[in-house]
């Protein structure tokens, strides 16, 4: 990592202690990390996603989060769920693993596991790509930081994890792996899913697992840019 990104990286997690409260939205009131972003702030980040996510968690429902950014989502879901509910976050990225956690204790939010690991189809260290924004980090085999990988099967089968209601995926082009390492689950449990594609090659194989899987589908971004979209998936027949 260059000198100027060291610093940066070192004055962001310094700037976790700078609180402000969400103006508005789901999260409205929550304290939130200033440097983490206006849109947080402002409470206009991803409107279309926090809609879905909004739609997708009822109370009492255990939810996966996988790629947990700064736990913007990680939080909603929480909220959503309460008391009886849990969530499973996964994050890699050290800067956001502690933002996540930072805003999880100064909002007394207790229903939340942070698991600080890579999702894919392989476990082990693994390169991830942090020379980027915190919400574009990747898994890449010439990442500038190494991080610990699970395979969420395994993962879910060795800490007794119950089944989930809800999965969120968003991994910047890692989805696929992610899939592979989760199909029993997903098979087993039949959650709801919002996966987000990062490329074409992407989201064919998202679409045809989802066929696969027999679920119903909608993009919610058709008129993504770079091939990127979000795609929410009930089961068939389930209430949408």
């Amino acid at each position: 990592m260059s000198l100027f990104r060291s610093i940066r990286e070192s004055l962001k997690m310094l700037g976790r202690f700078f609180t402000v409260r969400i103006k508005s939205g789901p999260l409205k009131g929550k304290r939130w990390i200033a440097a983490s972003g206006s849109h947080f702030i402002a409470g206009d980040y991803e409107a279309f996603k926090t809609e879905a996510v909004l739609k997708s968690v009822s109370p009492g429902d255990v939810c996966y989060d996988v790629g947990g950014h700064v736990g913007y989502y990680t939080v909603t879901m929480a909220t959503l769920a309460g008391p009886q509910g849990r969530v499973f976050t996964f994050e890699p990225r050290p800067l956001n693993a502690a933002y996540i956690r930072r805003h999880l204790e100064i909002n007394d939010v207790t229903n939340v596991t942070l698991t600080q690991a890579a999702v894919s189809d392989h476990a082990g260290k693994a390169g991830f790509e942090a020379r980027t924004g915190t919400g574009t980090g990747r898994l890449s085999e010439s990442g500038n930081l190494q991080v610990q990988c699970v395979v969420l099967d395994d993962w879910v089968k060795a800490n007794g994890i119950p089944p989930p209601a809800f999965v969120k995926i968003d991994v910047e082009g890692g989805e696929i792996g992610v899939l592979n390492g989760a199909r029993r689950t997903i098979e087993g449990a039949r959650p709801k899913l919002l996966v987000a594609t990062h490329g074409k090659k992407e989201n064919d194989f998202v679409c045809a697992l989802l066929d696969e899987w027999d679920y119903e589908y909608e993009v919610l971004n058709p008129d993504a840019v770079r091939g990127d979209t979000e795609i929410r998936a009930v089961p068939r027949g389930a209430r949408r």
